[in-house]
């Protein structure tokens, strides 16, 4: 007899194999010679420098380090910008000052830049360069977590990157936007381990309060390949493409016209959109350098062992169901449930929402749970038909928290997290509260059975349960629908159909 988990892992296989034979037909990304020195760059940072550590280099082309500098590790963010700060001023001074000198070094600081500058540079170009410079941050730390936690989700990635075409380097991507965490936000509102913003995130994927998509480890990917693959088909050329995923596909076509040209390095070189900063301009050679230490990660980072491929499947919920009632009628705990379904809001966990019927919820494989019948075999009375409803309040002048929270038997503290609010004190007239656990309950799907009770007829029943009399008698094959008997269980709805779907199936 095939066991699931052994199902499981023979389609585990065959997409393995799936994946290397489409791996060897979708293109390689091109590295222009002028690229490597940007591309040797990125592995450095990668590789070799800590996370409490970074450069003073110089943002031109040639990228060159000039110094390095220990700094307090994330997240005592404003201790290291203050460390960063006073180190750029200090060498652009420095620098400033050898070119004043007719670059002749008065110090021991001066005469260490000498050293690591371009032999004959004239004074002109130190100025240009002190203009120039930048630190960058190690990542080596962050990198090597991201290689142990990239094999939970790489044979889905490269199966969908190779399902739409994409180049199978872009399996690092999530390298250079999150380090594989599925839970990583930015300071602009980008999610996830692809790093979507809501805006480009809602054209694949659902973003809202309940379900935030791009959190998805696996729909997110799914959703990347796709904006990967249409980038390139309104481009033509992958590097392009690939800048286009952090600088926007209208900002590159834009470049496109302005240069005159569809070759990416035209656009790198010669382009000077405003918005088309350090950043944009280094994201295609930080993704070859990604690429190349995760295919080489041994080399880099001795012992590295990625995590286990996740096995797991999806069942799609036929109803609204509170998590609480998911959690008691299934041999799952809240922690596991939470760590694979991160795009599940915080008013789901905190019971201020529903997951929503259609929803497909993540669930570990385990030989011995047919999770297919726990689903169907959640309590009637505690599933809905529709979605908890929201209710708010406009605040009007002179109102409190706390007498808005007695007003609606709301828990202080809870209004507070569904509102953002840090200090109570602080509210505005017209401001609108969401009032958690606030809204009527909707009508509830209800039992399967019915037990009958002395005196009771099909026809009352039929509406208690908000059937049809004659759909009763089809349901349970009722010869006679005038011969029901206390005690008699009567079937008054059939089970939802549980849809479970297989990972590795996932488009």
């Amino acid at each position: 007899m095939l066991t699931l988990r052994r199902a499981l892992q023979t389609i585990l296989l065959v997409g393995g194999m799936i994946s290397a034979s489409a791996a060897e037909t979708t293109p390689s990304l091109p590295v222009p010679a002028a690229l490597e020195p940007a591309v040797a760059f990125w592995q450095q940072i990668y590789t070799e420098v800590s996370v409490d550590a970074g450069v003073i280099h110089d943002a031109g082309p040639g990228l060159r380090i000039i110094a390095r500098l220990e700094v307090p590790q994330p997240p005592h963010w404003q201790a290291r910008r203050e460390v960063i700060r006073v180190a750029l001023d200090r060498h652009r001074e420095a620098l400033n000052a050898l070119a004043d000198q007719a670059m002749q070094p008065a110090g021991a600081l001066q005469s260490d830049l000498l050293t690591r500058l371009p032999a004959g540079i004239g004074a002109a170009a130190t100025r240009e360069m002190a203009s120039r410079l930048r630190f960058q941050g190690g990542l080596r730390e962050r990198f090597r977590e991201g290689l142990v936690r990239s094999g939970r989700w790489r044979a889905h990635i490269l199966d969908a990157l190779a399902a739409r075409g994409v180049p199978a380097e872009l399996v690092a991507l999530p390298h250079v936007e999150s380090s594989f965490n599925p839970r990583a936000r930015s300071h602009a509102g980008a999610a996830g381990l692809w790093q979507f913003t809501a805006g480009t995130g809602r054209r694949f994927l659902r973003i809202d309060p309940v379900v935030d998509d791009r959190l998805d480890p696996w729909k997110s990917s799914t959703a990347a390949a796709a904006l990967l693959a249409h980038n390139h088909d309104e481009l033509g050329d992958w590097p392009l493409a690939i800048t286009a995923y952090n600088h926007g596909l209208n900002g590159i076509r834009r470049a496109v016209r302005e240069v005159g040209s569809k070759q990416y390095m035209a656009v790198r070189e010669r382009y000077e959109g405003p918005r088309f900063g350090f950043a944009s301009r280094h994201f295609y050679p930080a993704l070859i350098a990604a690429a190349r230490v995760d295919e080489d990660a041994e080399r880099h980072f001795s012992g590295i062992r990625r995590d286990p491929p996740l096995q797991t499947l999806r069942v799609q919920l036929p109803h609204y169901t509170p998590v609480d009632t998911l959690l008691a009628g299934t041999p799952i705990d809240r922690s596991a449930l939470q760590r694979l379904n991160p795009g599940l809001g915080p008013s789901v966990w905190d019971g201020r929402k529903f997951i929503p019927r259609g929803h497909a919820l993540v669930l570990p494989v385990r030989e011995r749970v047919d999770w297919a019948s726990a689903i169907a075999n959640l309590r009637g009375d505690r599933l809905y038909r529709d979605q908890r409803p929201t209710r708010e309040h406009p605040v009007v002048a002179g109102q409190t928290l706390s007498a808005i929270a007695q007003r609606y038997d709301v828990d202080l503290q809870a209004l507070m997290a569904a509102n953002g609010i840090a200090d109570p004190r602080r509210l505005r007239a017209g401001q609108r509260l969401d009032l958690p656990m606030a809204g009527s309950m909707p009508s509830a799907v209800g039992a399967n059975h019915h037990e009958v009770r002395p005196g009771e007829t099909l026809g009352a029943i039929a509406r208690r349960h908000d059937v049809d009399t004659d759909q009763l008698i089809r349901l349970n094959e009722l010869d006679d629908p005038d011969r029901i008997q206390a005690g008699q269980r009567l079937l008054v709805a059939r089970s939802a159909a549980i849809s479970v779907v297989d990972m590795a199936d996932e488009p």
